[in-house]
């Protein structure tokens, strides 16, 4: 017997709150150890597994930059480490452009306290560590 959406989206609430409350369970990916971008973002492509999906708002400011997008909590496969990713999408009169920012988090409390105090903007201008930039398909050579 299949699970229903609501038992699904139950079950990965319990899994994400638990999660939570395993502090050892909990890192950055290693991806963003190595020396560039690229690198990292070879580490982890293809290789997230969603954990938590915080939508497009929170706390009144938007969780992603231009028209559209929002912001999940990923797990590594290859290492299970946590990137928080944020995806935007800019509407263009011809073509749209494609944005995501990977943000390495250390816990599910640091991811959920960045979606509080932080806006899309607000995250790329504040934010000091390093993080992976992908637009349109072309990842940013260096750290950002």
């Amino acid at each position: 017997m299949s699970e229903t959406i609501k038992e699904l989206e139950q079950r990965k609430k319990e899994q994400y709150d638990l999660l939570k409350r395993s502090p050892n369970d909990q890192h950055h990916c290693v991806g963003f150890d190595l020396p560039t971008a690229a690198e990292a973002f070879e580490h982890f492509r293809g290789k997230l597994e969603e954990l938590w999906d915080y939508g497009d708002m929170c706390n009144g400011h938007c969780l992603h930059t231009w028209d559209d997008g929002g912001r999940k909590l990923y797990r590594c496969r290859n290492c299970g480490g946590l990137i928080l990713v944020q995806k935007s999408e800019y509407h263009g009169e011809e073509n749209d452009d494609y944005y995501t920012d990977y943000f390495p988090v250390d816990s599910v409390q640091e991811a959920e306290r960045l979606n509080e105090l932080y806006g899309g903007w607000a995250i790329e201008m504040e934010w000091n560590g390093k993080k992976v930039f992908v637009s349109n398909g072309h990842v940013t050579p260096y750290f950002r």
